[in-house]
């Protein structure tokens, strides 16, 4: 026969017991509240500029210092510090979208610090949000099936940076495809669908070097303000991996690259 336990023992795991149920229960309280929240601020993300800020700076960062979850976010990274941290965050419009977000603070492609080195690839992370995106759409997704973008300052409701990545259109998709062979390793005039273009080639596995910095190079794409930028998933005919990237330039910053994705993901059901 077992031997009970000595009182004291009893006493601290049930204390022990006690401690982690509150705590747990605090947890859901926490997410609980999180949830409602997020649903109140994406009710009035259209009038609110700040409002993916005061998601990610609030409960993002405070459940993943606290609870080790990044709740509401979908993954969030503070290894180095907010200043060099990252969060990923579901988008309310369509089911396989999410958006990669700075923890510091960034306005958009008008902020100073794009382009310039300081900042850290926000573009690898959001390319490695696409596993996310394939989850969600329940199928396994090619690189070319995968779109990044980001508006231009004056065709953005939000004012903290943050890369869309989702699904390609599929005319977008067939399009580079077969026009692949026509966009080389510099920036050149490129015009699909009626609108006017540069693209370029980007040879890797991961979209480096920073696509920022690659159009901040380009003369022609001064002020960054005024453009608008998207790096799309491809496989060149060598058979190398890669991606292409697509800028956009308007007054203003009035250009929407975003527009190159589909928020549906029809590429998922072909």
């Amino acid at each position: 026969m077992l031997s009970e336990p000595p009182k004291a023992f009893v006493a601290v795991a049930s204390k022990t017991t006690r401690s982690d149920a509150l705590r747990g229960r605090i947890r859901l309280l926490a997410f609980g509240v999180c949830a409602l929240w997020v649903l109140a601020v994406g009710a009035v993300a259209a009038v609110d500029s700040n409002a993916l800020w005061t998601i990610v700076h609030g409960p993002c960062t405070f459940n993943e210092t606290h609870f080790n979850s990044p709740a509401p976010c979908a993954r969030i990274n503070l290894k180095n510090g907010e200043a060099d941290g990252w969060a990923v965050l579901k988008d309310i419009v369509g089911r396989t979208q999410f958006l990669l977000i700075p923890t510091r603070r960034l306005s958009g492609m008008e902020d100073p610090l794009l382009g310039g080195g300081e900042l850290p690839n926000y573009w690898i992370p959001a390319w490695a949000t696409r596993k996310l995106v394939a989850d969600n759409a329940k199928k396994e997704l090619a690189r070319d099936d995968i779109a990044m973008a980001i508006n231009g300052a004056g065709a953005r409701s939000q004012d903290q940076l943050h890369i869309h990545v989702d699904c390609v259109r599929s005319d977008v998709r067939d399009e580079l495809r077969k026009r692949a062979p026509e966009i080389g390793s510099d920036w050149a005039d490129f015009r699909m669908f009626g609108q006017n273009y540069r693209a370029r080639r980007m040879k890797g596995e991961e979209p480096q070097p920073d696509p920022f910095r690659l159009l901040a190079e380009d003369p022609r794409s001064l002020p960054l303000r005024d453009n608008s930028l998207a790096v799309i998933g491809a496989s060149f005919a060598d058979g190398a991996p890669g991606f292409i990237a697509i800028a956009q330039q308007a007054p203003g910053g009035a250009t929407h690259l975003e527009d190159l994705q589909d928020h549906f993901c029809k590429v998922a059901a072909q």
